[in-house]
């Protein structure tokens, strides 16, 4: 995925600071490379590198003249190496029309060997640069600025999300196909981004675009037209949306890193879920009275896919219900059982994905309800769902999820409990309480968890592999502390079922490997589990465990935790240290929490 922006203004001039801190709200959707493009009364004016928005981009204000549109854009690679000439914005033969892209095109090739032919010269190796060369050769065929825009989006294929803009037109034309792309509204100018993460210090009100929709936006005005599938393209009205999110979610505060700061709201977001448990419950209705008439699937990717399993968990033991959890990538080859009437439940932070959204398409057009807990209000997913549920854990910028783990966790643990309720006929009222009680506990060990987990992470910095080892409810959250591990301090971490792990995985175990158990609350799983410790420990494994405070293991460090919490909220618990203990090892190894390599926060490409 990538991130791109645009602003235009009628004010004449003064568009390049507020371009530059837009993008730099969406550096967390990619950071190989960034650029802008200005609109200027001599032309289009450049600047792009690889590197940071800071490193890169910064450098415009210095460097090129201001003017009353650009557009601009943060990369992540997937066509092309990462390099200058392959940063966006990517421009035309003619250097008239400059263009940025978030997605993949299919067949570009065939496009850019077409173009070639008739003469045009390619500077990059993207897939993305065709869409500048066919807006120029279609402004010279048909003359009109909007209408080569038009029949150039309408020869695209795959994915994209594009903004463009063209010399002499104050205007920002913009497409949209199974990639995202909001326009903002403005006062005497308007807005387009990748996410409204971008606009908030600009605007709350949002034009959600669809696939198929190209938008032509002025200053004043935004018309929208939508392309059919025999290639007209007919004038729409799309719905203005507020955003509540304030811009102050988006600030780091007095936290060194995002993903900090973002573990610290934890207790706080559980308190807030807790607090509406009545907005929930026609969610949790609705859900319930489905579940009559067909099965249930639970579609997700990367830490999503961790909470649903921990859903599933749930359903099970709480309402006798069996599910499936599918990896949202693999939902077309493992669902051909799905039949009219069935339920999928697709969970997704951004609401984005794209594997998960086809995923949902997929459903739909078996004729399952969909059913979806997002955290981004008017994705795509929201428009996909006949019910949508918010996790509200607020705008999440860390690529590494975490407040939005535990969120989707606390939302299916009282979903669950409010479908027990109905199952049994009765309603209740610990359920509120028990959440409550978690904020609680968080907040007064929050201090102590951070100390434990630095503590841990300057003996397993120097590791090469790391092992997590969970049963029941919180072998998904082995599963999730492993990928947090993994993904911001690229030590090799895996996760593992601890019955699972003598089936082959312990002869991987050696002095000084460490071993993170997950010691249940419940006294027949942690019976077991004492004895998957003692396995390891006694071939020389460094054991770290996370455990109730009235509990003896045999283990070299110990991070404990409040007794009174009960087997089914304990991953709400036990996720926090391992997010700390993954965060402190990225930093002692100087490695950016908020950036790791090669990852981004949303994939919107397959």
């Amino acid at each position: 995925m990538c991130g791109i922006v645009g602003i235009t203004s009628k004010k004449g001039a003064g568009v390049l600071k507020d371009l530059i801190s837009s993008l730099t709200k969406l550096e967390y959707r990619g950071y190989d490379s960034a650029g802008i493009a200005i609109l200027t009364d001599k032309g289009i004016e450049v600047i792009k590198g690889v590197g940071t928005i800071s490193e890169v981009v910064s450098r415009a204000l210095d460097e090129i003249k201001d003017g009353s549109t650009g557009i601009g854009h943060t990369r992540w690679a997937t066509h092309g190496e990462v390099s200058e000439q392959n940063a966006h914005p990517l421009l035309s033969c003619d250097r008239r029309v400059a263009v940025v892209h978030n997605g993949t095109l299919d067949d570009f090739e065939k496009l850019r060997d077409r173009l070639m032919a008739k003469g045009h010269r390619f500077s990059s190796d993207t897939d993305s640069e065709v869409i500048a060369h066919l807006i120029e050769e279609n402004i010279t065929l048909h003359g009109d600025i909007v209408e080569a825009f038009v029949k150039t989006v309408m020869s695209l294929k795959g994915s994209y999300a594009v903004a463009a803009i063209i010399q002499g037109y104050n205007a920002l034309l913009v497409a949209r196909n199974k990639s995202p792309l909001v326009v903002g509204l403005g006062n005497g100018e308007n807005y387009c981004a990748s996410d409204v993460a971008a606009l908030l210090h600009k605007t709350n009100r949002f034009i959600f675009l669809e696939d198929g929709d190209i938008a032509l936006v002025t200053p004043d005005t935004v018309k929208v037209c939508h392309l059919t599938s025999t290639g007209e393209a007919l004038s729409v009205e799309r719905g203005i949306e507020l955003i509540e999110w304030s811009p102050e979610l988006l600030s780091r505060g007095s936290y060194e890193h995002f993903m900090l700061k973002e573990i610290h709201e934890q207790p706080n977001i559980i308190r807030k879920i807790a607090e509406n448990l009545n907005y929930y419950r026609k969610f949790a209705e609705a859900l319930f009275g489905y579940l009559r008439d067909g099965s249930l699937s639970i579609v997700a990717a990367g830490t999503s896919y961790h909470a649903g399993l921990i859903g599933k968990y749930l359903f099970s033991k709480m309402l006798s219900v069996r599910s499936e959890v599918i990896i949202a990538s693999e939902f077309q080859e493992w669902s051909h059982h799905l039949r009219k009437g069935d339920i999928v439940l697709a969970i997704s932070q951004s609401g984005e994905t794209a594997d998960v959204l086809e995923a949902v398409r997929i459903a739909r057009s078996r004729g399952t309800r969909v059913l979806s807990l997002v955290n981004v209000p008017g994705s795509t997913l929201t428009r996909l769902s006949d019910e949508v549920a918010y996790i509200q854990a607020g705008p999440e910028v860390g690529v590494a999820a975490t407040k939005t783990f535990t969120a989707q966790i606390a939302v299916l643990y009282l979903i669950s409990s409010i479908m027990k309720d109905l199952n049994e006929g009765k309603i209740r009222e610990n359920t509120e309480r028990s959440l409550l009680s978690v904020s609680k506990i968080l907040n007064g060990q929050l201090d102590e968890f951070k100390r434990r987990s630095k503590d841990i992470s300057e003996r397993i910095k120097h590791k090469k592999n790391a092992f997590f080892l969970g049963r029941g409810i919180n072998f998904p959250t082995a599963l999730e502390g492993a990928l947090k591990l993994k993904e911001i301090s690229y030590i090799h971490a895996e996760g593992y079922p601890a019955g699972e792990y003598k089936h082959g995985p312990l002869a991987l175990i050696e002095e000084g490997v460490p071993a993170i158990v997950l010691v249940p609350y419940d006294e027949d799983l942690r019976r077991k589990i004492i004895y998957n410790l003692m396995e390891v420990k006694s071939r020389g494994a460094l054991t770290i465990t996370v455990q109730p405070d009235n509990v003896d293991v045999p283990t070299d460090f110990a991070i404990t935790t409040d007794s009174s919490v009960g087997e089914l909220l304990s991953p709400l618990i036990y996720a926090v240290p391992l997010q700390l203990i993954a965060y402190y090892t990225a930093v002692s190894l100087n490695r950016n929490p908020d950036k790791p390599r090669n990852l981004a926060k949303s994939v919107t490409v397959e």
